[in-house]
């Protein structure tokens, strides 16, 4: 009798241990994420290759922006958020601008990100900026831009990786304009938000940056790949701290379009976020502009 008590607790014992080892279940999502690429309004000239944006202000594009919003409204966004750092001051801009005590400045976090928030009743936008930079790896990768360009050491990999970078970038920003000069705004940012935008986004780096290397190897092309990486991983953690706490949230992200093709990445593979696309908010996607 005793040894089948003790059997018994023993298999009691097994089995609560067994349980207790199992895989915990997923976090469920708290939030949906429709993160908007965009040229920048402003032209702040800070990327590699720079769009040139005609004037917002202008009666056409304001126009053009309030249909933009119409679309996005449709999302009924809970938080807006922007490119700005968490110890910048766009909320006091923020809140000085819906007291009428200041203008709305040209730049998409303003136009877009200021215009929505106040269209939904939010109190704030959410800074989620980071700013990552290891200089010296970016020293090293513009002193491999510079051998590539020098005629008498060219060195032949880095000078035809220098020159598809620059073709894709050129070529990129070339396309934005003229679909700019063309289109909408709205229907520009659609096409900036396509599969094909975003990998041609994606190409710069994983293609032809991270092969910017010497013949013994030498790895700035990877670090400055990393460097791009890690900030928009920042950007997340950023994001995942405005919704601590918070369930059931939809958030319009509105960020610069070469953090776009990453962030919805790492919000796809995240379980506590669910990816929406921004295409079904947004107008129909014109043909390119015919070339000149």
């Amino acid at each position: 009798m005793l040894r089948t008590a003790i059997s018994a607790l023993i298999a009691l014992a097994s089995a609560t241990a067994a349980a207790s080892a199992q895989t915990p279940p997923r976090p469920e999502p708290v939030a949906e994420v429709l993160i908007l690429g965009t040229y920048h309004f402003s032209n702040p000239g800070r990327d590699a290759y720079n769009a040139q944006a005609d004037n917002m202000l202008s009666d056409r594009r304001q126009a053009e922006i309030a249909d933009l919003l119409d679309g996005l409204a449709a999302f009924e966004p809970t938080m807006v958020a922007v490119e700005a750092g968490r110890e910048s001051s766009i909320n006091d801009r923020y809140a000085a601008w819906r007291a009428g005590e200041a203008e709305l400045m040209v730049n998409e976090r303003q136009q877009i990100g200021f215009r929505m928030a106040a269209r939904m009743g939010l109190d704030r936008v959410a800074p989620v900026d980071a700013d990552h930079r290891f200089m010296a790896y970016e020293d090293l990768a513009l002193a491999y831009q510079e051998l590539a360009a020098d005629e008498d050491g060219k060195d032949p990999h880095l000078a035809d990786i220098e020159a598809s970078m620059n073709a894709l970038g050129r070529g990129f920003t070339g396309e934005t304009e003229a679909r700019q000069a063309a289109h909408s705004v709205g229907e520009v940012l659609a096409w900036m938000n396509t599969d094909a935008a975003l990998d041609a986004n994606e190409d710069f780096y994983l293609a032809y940056q991270i092969r910017r290397w010497e013949a013994d190897g030498s790895a700035a092309g990877a670090h400055t790949v990393g460097n791009w990486y890690t900030r928009n991983i920042l950007i997340l953690q950023n994001l995942l701290y405005e919704l601590e706490g918070r369930e059931d949230e939809r958030v319009l992200l509105v960020i610069g379009q070469g953090h776009a093709a990453i962030l919805r990445h790492l919000v796809e593979q995240s379980p506590l976020l669910t990816l929406v696309d921004p295409l079904d908010y947004l107008p129909d996607v014109p043909e390119a502009p015919a070339a000149d």
